[in-house]
């Protein structure tokens, strides 16, 4: 019975948590003032997301893209475990758009689609990144001149220190633990209720 009530839910999905890499291409045309100081030309960055091995999509199924909300079991998952970059100082997860996606070419990793702002300086940008590309542009002048030219290094062979992930277990037990828990508990009441039958004392009294 105690084994029961500690059973955890069982994930039908094959999820994994891996390392990937992105940086600003070389040439100081890549990296316009104000955001010049603190980023440089050839900075490199690093992240790390959670994907589901089983909808990853065939080899030779051209580009498609898998959201991070279609993760089976995506409310168990933190925002900093499901998809976090370190750019700079700035670090934005998965909370920072929730719409993100996860980008395959062939069945192979090809990036990300993901959108979100920060401030610097008092002033707002957009920081984007397309499959392998990465910018940064002004919130005012979404479509002008990027202030950052970067990549994300694209192809299974750029995903490092993958390992086998598992979400945190969930406070409410799926609905096969509910039925083998109170299968469990049935049992106990029976054979609770068989013992307090054994326990019944008969008493009797002698004639006069």
């Amino acid at each position: 019975m105690l084994a029961l009530l500690a059973a955890s839910p069982a994930y039908a999905a094959s999820y994994v948590k891996a390392d990937f890499s992105s940086g600003i291409f070389g040439g100081n045309a890549n990296v316009r003032d104000p955001l010049r100081n603190p980023y440089f030309p050839s900075d490199t960055f690093t992240g790390s997301f959670v994907f589901d091995a089983d909808q990853v999509p065939a080899a030779g199924s051209g580009f498609a893209n898998v959201a991070f909300s279609s993760l089976p079991d995506l409310a168990n998952i933190p925002a900093a475990d499901a998809f976090k970059f370190n750019f700079g100082s700035y670090v934005f997860s998965l909370a920072d758009d929730p719409l993100a996606m996860i980008q395959y070419n062939n069945g192979k990793f090809n990036g990300f689609v993901f959108n979100t702002t920060f401030n610097f300086e008092g002033s707002n940008y957009l920081f984007k990144l397309n499959g392998g590309s990465l910018t940064v542009q002004s919130e005012a002048d979404p479509f002008g001149q990027p202030y950052i030219n970067g990549y994300t290094n694209i192809g299974n062979q750029s995903l490092t220190n993958a390992a086998t992930y598992v979400p945190a277990t969930s406070a409410v037990p799926e609905p096969a633990a509910w039925a083998l828990m109170l299968v469990g508990f049935g049992f106990v009441g029976g054979a609770m209720r068989s013992a307090k039958r054994r326990q019944k004392l008969t008493v009797s009294y002698a004639k006069a």
